[in-house]
């Protein structure tokens, strides 16, 4: 949940994922390269999910937290 990491481009991650980074190593043998495009996804929405805004949330879920919150 780095800031960096939250303002890199799609294609940062996806380049990580197949030329590898520092000491991670290319995924490029191992991941079809339609499923790293599936990771950067989920990534970002691991990043989206920590900090989105609850008037954003689905109304299911925002009466959910609400009946959570209350006493």
């Amino acid at each position: 949940h780095q800031d960096a990491l939250r303002k890199a481009s799609d294609r940062h991650f996806y380049d990580v994922i197949t030329n590898g980074y520092g000491a991670m190593y290319s995924y490029a043998a191992r991941v079809p390269p339609r499923d790293r495009w599936a990771i950067v996804a989920y990534v970002r929405a691991l990043q989206y999910s920590r900090d989105v805004p609850v008037a954003e949330l689905p109304q299911t879920l925002r009466a959910r937290l609400e009946a959570e919150a209350s006493p």
